[in-house]
């Protein structure tokens, strides 16, 4: 008992002492980093305040270099004011005043103003004011010297920011002309040179002159004043008092505000000649300069602690282990029963039931988790006796035997699923899994033993998996990967038994509109409804699915061993259909009517794919829309040959364009005198083997990829460079050409930039080419093509409306669009002489355009007496066949024969 009270004794001194040894290495660690992180704090500081005093120098230099240009502006625009008594005219002056501001990008409004406040003249941006208001009037009159330039800054109404003003007097104060010319400039002009200077998101730059006004500052915040606030004032007084041209100070913004450093520099102005001291400062959030010094401080620190923790948990941890050695022995049999512990509760987290099985009599015993699991208690252990395999699921029973004998007869591991009748009724997944633990004396095995487990949520999780990978999440029907899967089946037993089948493919009409108006939420709505009404008008052996979007197809099966009984099954189905969905549905209080396009494609004759037979079922969909929705049309043959057509007109169009096969027919345009007065520029294919081939046998294609607009835009250079030809001679330099515009081509977010580059890079101009519009390309967005047709006619090329009076709202297009030229449609001149409404068209559009100052050009003359009657009704320009038809530009010479003088090679 001594002995062990002696060996407690030593043992506790020793740990005091190594606690103690422990703490003085620590504290000592401690105060070494406390030292290495103030160090860093006095480095840092001072690396941040020679940063920011170099960026204010970089700022007053730029800004004194900027002054200087604006000044030079000033200087110039004032010595041709005074050269007015030397012959230059107030236009002549003016439009001096506007080549110097726009050669100066900085100046946003140059004015020469008179001392009252009255404007003289003013040369601004397009959309900037060019009026003098009050505050801008009070500076006028500290305008005083010719020599000074004088600096303000204002923040006016109708401006979104600060305004900078430099003025500069034409004569002294009272000498010669009180008129003072000055310099709106834009903040922006400055904005770049002082931003580069702000390296850290969190600073600011300003420029304050002497009297406290803030001229210039980045960011730019509208609601600070332009006036110092107190806390920046009491850094700018601090400056002034200390006599140094720079500084650095620390405080906060205000009262209460927050902390900042601030570095401030007088500019130098040098030769420049202000009428002010000008100062320019940069600040800094002293929470934002000094964050890396508080990481450094957070890191030491987190160290430390952690060099504390983890060093007095080893020194407890070698203490402890001192005192676990030496009841090692008690420990050992401790351990001994926790781990008997533990695997019990392993069981059980783990949900975990062990089970014996006897081969013999087919007995089961069940620990107490194993019996939970299936519904019983341990007095329910006899229903468990007999025929344990009844108890299985039938389906799962063959599974359930060769994995026993399996087990059994080849020693290896018992593992299979299998469903089991719960006590309840109802039945459960269990995953078994166990090998053969006793064998009788002929070493057969006698019995089996292992575990089960419940796999029922996995099982769940499965069929979910199952239904997400097959079937579409908002209609629950198939989704694609198991309608191809569904398709490639049909098709083989279609084969297989010579009977007929049929796809039908569906498209909604209008459902984007429905999704604009009402909402996607509404548009689900519908499609979950179309969904319940496919499958209420087809059978349970067809297949409804949804493709995507509002696109659905329907697979008939088994339809007959006859091609027409069963497109005549499918017709039914179809009309059926079209019927089902045509009935309006209710959604959200409104009543909703949405008709599909259905395309029927047949199988079962002859060798189909998958691919194939949707891509069949598509073109008839689309044929259906075609015909006016809400149809049903079978595919026809006709229609591939027509699509494969399409294909190959494509290639040939991509590669007329690079073999440059296109040539250009000129119609002329004739005055009421017979004089030519311009030409339209026609298109034309020159196909191998074809020869000439017209538009109307390709342009359709051409639109419907978007080779319309390489096409167009060839036409634009063809025509711009024969124009071009044509100015360079005194006989044809009136010459016009009309050039037709595609929809696609104005739809570009840059055909305004690409008309004007093909006009510069041809050397034409602008004021003889004409770009003819169709109603139907203005359908999609008048706003944006009528934006883009002001631009271009304020160059001066003209804008046509051809085909006039055959759309729906041509006079709503007179009303929105600058247009300089109207096009009475061929149809209303080949009736105007039988049909007395043509003949009142004709004269309503030449009225119209009459009082619109619009010229008038009538298409598609082809006699005397249709011209005569034309102008009667005063229409002076004329195009068709009674004058000529298209031809290429040699034609031109019979009448006008210069017109090829310079014909383009």
């Amino acid at each position: 008992m001594r002995r062990e009270t002696n060996d407690e004794s030593r043992i506790g001194r020793q740990d005091v002492g190594e606690w103690l040894g422990w703490t003085v290495l620590v504290a000592a660690v401690g105060l070494l980093c406390a030292g290495l992180i103030w160090s860093q704090r006095k480095d840092a500081m001072r690396e941040e305040e020679q940063r920011m005093t170099g960026q204010t120098n970089v700022i007053g230099h730029n800004l004194v270099r900027q002054l200087g240009a604006v000044r030079s502006v000033l200087g110039d625009v004032r010595a041709t004011i005074l050269q007015r008594d030397d012959g230059c005219a107030t236009a002549c002056q003016h439009a001096a005043m506007h080549a110097l501001r726009g050669a100066m990008p900085g100046v946003r409004v140059l004015m020469l103003v008179e001392r009252g406040g009255q404007v003289v003249f003013a040369d601004a941006e397009p959309g900037e004011p060019a009026q003098a208001s009050r505050g801008f009037l009070a500076d006028l009159h500290r305008a005083v010297s010719p020599d000074i330039m004088y600096l303000s800054a204002s923040i006016e109404p109708g401006h979104p920011g600060i305004e900078v003003r430099a003025a500069l007097p034409l004569a002294a104060h009272g000498a010669g002309r009180g008129q003072v010319l000055v310099a709106i400039l834009d903040p922006q002009y400055f904005d770049v040179a002082m931003r580069s200077a702000l390296y850290a998101s969190d600073m600011t730059s300003a420029v304050t002159s002497d009297d406290g006004t803030r001229l210039l500052f980045v960011p730019y915040d509208r609601q600070l004043p332009v006036y110092d606030a107190p806390g920046h004032t009491a850094f700018y007084v601090r400056h002034l008092r200390s006599g140094a041209s720079s500084t650095v100070m620390q405080g906060p913004l205000g009262k209460g505000g927050e902390l900042r450093l601030v570095a401030q520099r007088t500019v130098d102005a040098g030769g420049l000649r202000l009428d002010r001291t000008l100062v320019v400062s940069v600040s800094r959030s002293m929470a934002a300069v000094r964050a890396p010094w508080r990481r450094s401080l957070w890191m030491c620190g987190a160290a430390w602690i952690v060099l504390v923790s983890a060093g007095s948990i080893a020194l407890y941890l070698r203490q402890r282990r001192r005192r676990w050695l030496r009841a090692i022995s008690q420990q050992q049999e401790a351990e001994r029963i926790a781990g008997a512990e533990r695997i019990e509760l392993a069981l059980d987290g783990a949900k975990l039931g062990v089970w014996e099985l006897c081969l013999q009599t087919d007995r089961v015993q069940l620990d107490v988790h194993g019996l939970a699991m299936l519904g019983y208690t341990a007095s329910d252990q006899a229903p468990m006796d007999g025929r344990w395999l009844d108890q299985v699921h039938p389906e799962d029973r063959p599974g359930v035997e060769r994995a026993r004998r399996r087990a059994a007869c080849q020693g290896g591991v018992y593992d299979v699923e299998y469903r089991m009748r719960h006590h309840g009724g109802h039945w459960i997944w269990l995953l078994s899994r166990g090998k053969v633990v006793a064998r009788d004396g002929a070493g057969a095995a006698s019995r089996l033993a292992g575990t089960h487990m419940d796999i029922g949520a996995r099982k769940q999780a499965e069929a979910e998996i199952v239904r997400l990978a097959f079937y579409d999440g908002l209609t629950g029907l198939p989704n694609r990967r198991l309608l191809l899967d569904r398709i490639a089946q049909a098709l083989a037993k279609s084969d297989r038994a010579r009977t007929f089948g049929a796809v039908l493919f569906l498209d909604l009409d209008n459902f984007k509109s429905l999704n604009d108006t009402l909402g996607h939420q509404a548009g689900d709505s519908l499609l979950k409804r179309v969904a319940m009404r496919l499958q209420d008008a087809t059978r349970d052996t067809d297949t409804v699915a949804r493709l995507g979007g509002d696109e659905f197809v329907v697979l008939l099966e088994g339809l007959g061993s006859s091609a027409g009984e069963a497109a005549r099954h499918a017709q039914r189905v179809a009309d059926k259909i079209l019927h089902a969905l045509g009935l309006p549905h209710t959604i959200g209080g409104h009543d909703i009517r949405s008709t599909p396009s259905v395309g029927i494609a047949m199988f079962g004759a002859g060798t189909h794919s998958v691919d194939d037979l949707i891509k069949q079922a598509d073109m008839a969909m689309y044929e259906a829309k075609a015909a006016g929705r809400n149809a049903a049309r079978l595919f026809d043959p006709a229609m591939q040959v027509a699509a494969d057509q399409g294909v190959v007109l494509e290639a040939g169009l991509r590669h007329a364009l690079a073999a440059r096969q296109f040539v250009l027919y000129y119609q002329p345009v004739f005055d009421q005198d017979g004089g030519m007065v311009g030409a339209e520029a026609l298109v034309r294919w020159q196909r191998p083997g074809k020869g000439i081939v017209g538009p109307a046998e390709f342009i359709c294609q051409a639109e419907k990829s978007d080779l319309i607009v390489e096409i167009g835009d060839w036409v634009l250079e063809a025509a711009c460079r024969q124009l071009a030809a044509w100015q360079s001679d005194a006989a044809t330099r009136t010459l016009t050409v009309a050039v037709n515009i595609s929809a696609r081509q104005a739809r570009r977010p840059d055909f305004v930039e690409r008309v004007l580059a093909v006009l510069s890079a041809a050397g034409a101009d602008p004021r003889l080419l004409k770009l003819e519009l169709t109603e139907s390309m203005l359908l999609a967005d008048v706003d944006d093509i009528a934006a883009k047709m002001r631009r271009l006619k304020a160059q001066g090329i003209g804008l046509a409306l051809d085909d006039f009076g055959t759309g729906y709202s041509s006079l709503s297009y007179l009303a929105r669009l600058p247009l300089t030229q109207l096009k009475i449609d061929r149809s209303f001149v080949r009736d105007m002489l039988v049909t007395p409404n043509a003949a009142t068209i004709v004269q309503t559009i030449v009225t119209l355009a009459r009082q619109l100052q619009l010229d008038v050009v009538a298409e598609g003359v082809e006699n005397e007496q249709q011209r005569a009657a034309l102008i009667e009704r005063g229409c002076t320009s004329f195009q068709g066949f009674l004058f000529a038809a298209p031809g290429p530009v040699e034609a031109l010479r019979r009448w006008h024969p210069q017109a090829v003088a310079l014909a383009e090679h």
